[in-house]
């Protein structure tokens, strides 16, 4: 199979582009990332006219938008404002070979799930990771871990080590109180099942979302089933949203990716560390416990179709700080060293 291509680093006479690939946010959100984009890693930055739009862009509207910015040399990256579950109806609009012959950063998390899996299948790297809700203009700054990484992601030719973070969170950010959230240590990650060094191209995304590509798939080349074997091999990433969906649910995607032969063969598995709570706020207790069941019902379901070690809390998705993933890129997940590298 063809290997992904990685698009170059954004250079110092290209922008970067925020664009809405399904749901519109609310202006002064996209000025706050993008006024942080600009003082942070001084680089231009500039609004996609569909951000004017009155009310979610048509899906066609999003795949000419994004076909446009991938050819356009004066646009490095492309940003996503948010995400939206209207996205996965862009897929049928895209096309892939423009996207392919033209490769270009795109940034995103969570509903952006469906435009990083119709990159893959254009064989394009994309960063899961650094959009603009949630991500770059949420609290009062951005976080220095983010940043370190995202900017590597904006102008590195590969994002190299990465290493934990020593405290996270997973709070509701306020933007009209602006009342910091509250952060916790974050105590590494876990290691799960590893007799040593992994490697692997990696894919993935946010699982609620790699259910509904499934389903709107039935070809199988956006989340495929068990890939031709090959000396780079396979590492899942996954991760959850904010809806928080219950351990039972996150065994039952799993089981219909399973279902699939997304689960065949796999080399590794690598979990972001799971938001527990939204705009309310349980109990510590009770988040914990939470966190425990996700992980519980992964590793049982990974297991019923792949002896494959697992990395769990990674610091990816819908939790801050976060990692820009590179999907496609190659990532070698060491337990000795308590490593993950990005080639």
């Amino acid at each position: 199979m063809p290997k992904p291509v990685q698009s170059p680093p954004v250079a110092d006479d290209q922008s970067v582009l925020v664009l809405p690939t399904s749901s519109q946010v609310p202006g002064f959100v996209v000025d706050r990332a993008a006024d942080r984009l600009r003082k942070r890693f001084d680089v231009a930055v500039e609004r996609s006219p569909l951000l004017d739009a009155d009310g979610p862009p048509a899906p066609d509207d999003v795949a000419s938008a994004l076909e446009a910015a991938f050819r356009d040399p004066d646009v490095g990256a492309v940003v996503a404002a948010s995400g939206g579950d209207r996205q996965v109806r862009v897929l049928e609009h895209l096309d892939r070979d423009a996207l392919a012959a033209n490769p270009t950063r795109f940034f995103g998390i969570s509903d952006n799930t469906n435009l990083h899996c119709a990159l893959a299948s254009a064989d394009v790297v994309s960063y899961y990771g650094g959009q603009c809700l949630p991500g770059l203009a949420l609290d009062n700054a951005l976080a220095d871990y983010t940043a370190e990484y995202l900017e590597r992601a904006l102008f590195d030719e590969s994002l190299g080590v990465v290493e934990p973070a020593d405290s996270y969170t997973d709070g509701h950010f306020d933007f009209e109180t602006e009342e910091p959230r509250e952060w916790r240590p974050a105590h590494g990650w876990t290691w799960n099942g590893f007799d040593g060094p992994v490697t692997g191209r990696v894919r993935g995304g946010c699982l609620e979302v790699l259910e509904w590509v499934a389903a709107a798939d039935p070809a199988g080349d956006l989340v495929p089933a068990s890939e031709p074997a090959h000396d780079d091999g396979r590492v899942l990433l996954v991760e959850t949203s904010e809806e928080l969906p219950s351990p039972a649910h996150v065994r039952r995607v799993l089981q219909n990716l399973g279902a699939r032969g997304t689960l065949d063969d796999l080399d590794a598995v690598l979990v972001g560390r799971p938001k527990t709570r939204h705009e309310d706020s349980p109990p510590q207790s009770e988040r914990d416990a939470y966190r425990r069941h996700q992980r519980t019902a992964i590793a049982e379901t990974v297991r019923d179709y792949a002896d494959a070690p697992i990395l769990f809390d990674f610091d990816v998705g819908h939790t801050d700080p976060h990692v820009p993933v590179p999907l496609g890129a190659r990532v070698t997940l060491d337990p000795r060293e308590e490593s993950v590298t990005f080639h």
